[in-house]
């Protein structure tokens, strides 16, 4: 690598290090960061909203997410707004995953490219910054902050792991900085994208059709028009590639296989309660020996890299929150194996993720009374409680459990029940229909008439409440 000068600022003196990158070179890194991947668009309005509200502050924004769920194209559209006001030569969409920014894995040499754009790109004004995937590079939030405090520029940051809301982003600009989740597609975008009028009661095959095939398949884009076992091989190669980016770089696990094999456990665990001992106990019966605190540690590497949530037991009758065991949802239903025995973890899986949607995960528990009753998922609303529970499929034999712990809760943690099931054939008699009290009775999850909401299941979905 060649030595030669590189301008600083006009009040600071030039030093001499090695050249990383040429203006050639930023030029083809700027062009090809903004070009837009063929193929089928989705409006996703919620996050177009937050875009264009958020612009109005100076703010850092930070863009997060698992990988493949939208990120990067939504920027790139977000980027021709933006060079709309800024101008195109004053914005700086760089992707810091391209071939032309490999060698960029310092600050220093973030600091480099930043003072070359400067001096040869950028126009006069105020200036904007879309860096996607900066956390390759080591220590980039110092030049972040400086940006920041200098003024004069906007930030947006986007990346695969939540290292853009730790570290010392986080500690030197508390309460500076703005954040959204991305999430793979949501059902009323599944349909979007399939092209299926979100009407239910004009279009009733079609969208429970398209029901069947979102639960098993998810909602990362790339995949959809896959063949079944294509979409197998891209689901492989995608875990391999947040084992090996994400976490096994930046968190130095040597381990992989036990890595993979605790995300694996999980996903085949969906909707149940499980604690280090028992995840331990099942990698020691695979003839794997490893300690709880590394079992701790893993799951924890796989929720940085927002592959797995955790959900937390809210004691509905002490109204205390218990953290030393929890349920554990996975990113996207697609990396949940199995056939139809797992329907009904998909189902919860996929009710999870709508009411995070709407109200935080901060704001979901799962709901237990010691030793008895538990309820799939309590919400949090405005201070006051809602309890879901999650049936696939309703039948005399579960009837009196499902209903009974919707009773419980509400009789001593109070708020209201609701029983969701996917199926209009209830499979219990109309008699038996007819004697429960409260009467069951057919709603939408979500009101399909409210666009600016996002329905999980068509309006066959039913409510005991």
């Amino acid at each position: 690598m060649q030595e030669s000068l590189v301008w600083v600022d006009k009040n600071v003196q030039l030093c001499q290090y090695k050249i990383v990158i040429n203006v050639r070179q930023l030029r083809r890194a700027r062009r090809e960061a903004r070009v837009l991947p063929r193929g089928k668009r989705v409006a996703r309005e919620d996050y177009w909203q937050w875009l264009q509200e958020a612009e109005k502050s100076r703010l850092i924004k930070t863009i997060v997410g698992f990988r493949r769920v939208g990120k990067s194209f939504l920027l790139k559209m977000w980027l021709r707004e933006l060079e709309k006001k800024y101008g195109r030569e004053n914005v700086l969409y760089l992707n810091f995953e391209s071939d032309w920014l490999r060698e960029v894995k310092t600050v220093q040499e973030l600091r480099q490219v930043w003072e070359m754009y400067v001096k040869e790109i950028a126009k006069a004004g105020e200036k904007v910054v879309i860096w996607d995937e900066v956390q390759v590079v080591k220590e980039w939030e110092k030049l972040v902050r400086q940006l920041y405090e200098m003024g004069g520029v906007r930030i947006w940051l986007s990346g695969s792991n939540s290292s853009l809301l730790s570290g010392e982003l986080a500690s030197a600009l508390a309460g500076r900085n703005l954040s959204l989740l991305v999430q793979p597609f949501s059902f009323r975008e599944f349909l979007e994208y399939k092209g299926i009028r979100v009407d239910y009661e004009e279009n009733e095959e079609a969208v429970e059709r398209a029901l069947r095939v979102y639960l098993r398949r998810g909602g990362l884009g790339e995949q959809l028009d896959l063949s079944q076992e294509l979409a197998k091989n891209y689901r492989d190669n995608l875990l391999q590639k947040v084992i090996i980016d994400d976490i096994a770089q930046r968190f130095k696990v040597r381990n992989v296989r036990v890595l993979k094999d605790i995300f694996e456990f999980v996903a085949g665990n969906v909707s149940s309660v499980v604690s280090l001992r028992r995840i331990a106990g099942q990698l020691e019966n695979q003839g794997i020996k490893v300690s709880i605190e590394t079992v701790d540690n893993y799951l924890h590497y796989w929720q940085e890299a927002f592959a797995l949530a955790r959900v937390d037991k809210l004691d509905y009758k002490l109204g205390r929150v218990f953290r030393r065991v929890g349920k554990y949802y996975v990113v996207d239903n697609l990396f949940i194996r199995g056939g139809e025995e797992n329907d009904e973890k998909r189902l919860e899986n996929l009710v999870y993720w709508e009411l995070r949607r709407r109200w935080g995960g901060e704001k979901v528990f799962y709901g237990k009374k010691e030793g008895r009753y538990e309820v799939d998922f309590i919400v949090m609303k405005n201070g006051e409680k809602e309890y879901i529970q999650v049936c696939w499929r309703l039948h005399e034999g579960n009837v009196k459990r499902e209903l009974g712990n919707l009773d419980l809760a509400e009789k001593y943690g109070g708020g209201r029940g609701k029983l969701l099931t996917p199926t209009t054939r209830w499979g219990i008699s109309q008699r038996r229909r007819n004697s429960l009290t409260p009467k069951p009775r057919a709603v939408p999850m979500i009101p399909s008439t409210r666009a600016s909401m996002t329905i999980i299941l068509p309006r066959v979905i039913r409510s005991i409440s």
